[in-house]
């Protein structure tokens, strides 16, 4: 927070990995893993909800949690692929609202703008994700209905 501005809080945001000597000041610890091993996370989030055009809800590989596909806006796309060319090696840590922390390794640039967590998700956070973006069937309902007219 500074000048007065008010803390925003994100339904979700992907954080990329840092330092341990940016921390306490740019990065925070994060403990992952069954190990429970120590990465550090820059505090500013490199994508947010503002950045979301669109989701796609899924049922994980574990049959008892959900994954979503989450899909860029345009100008959002083209940033995500810097970041993710620039830091290949690197975690990308996802932070849902009432989940815990995951993360995912950055191993190619995401050029086509959907990152997907892969599982973990509830069906409040589903829900939580409906009401703040579009479903990707409910986008494509409305071309099909624009076309039609």
């Amino acid at each position: 927070m500074g000048a007065g501005k008010k803390a925003q809080s994100f339904i979700v945001s992907f954080h990329v990995e840092g330092t341990e000597a940016e921390a306490p000041k740019f990065s925070q610890p994060i403990r992952l893993g069954t190990e429970g091993k120590v990465y550090y996370f820059e505090i500013l989030p490199t994508i947010t909800d503002k950045d979301i055009a669109w989701f796609y809800p899924f049922v994980s590989k574990d049959g008892r949690s959900f994954g979503a596909a989450f899909k860029m806006r345009p100008g959002s796309v083209r940033s995500l692929q810097a970041v993710t060319m620039k830091k290949q090696g690197k975690l990308l840590g996802i932070r849902i609202a009432d989940a815990p922390l995951s993360a995912v390794m950055i191993d190619r640039p995401i050029d086509d703008g959907v990152i997907v967590v892969w599982d973990g998700l509830g069906q409040k956070h589903l829900q939580m994700f409906k009401q703040r973006f579009p479903h990707v069937e409910d986008l494509q309902k409305a071309r099909n209905v624009n076309a039609v007219q």
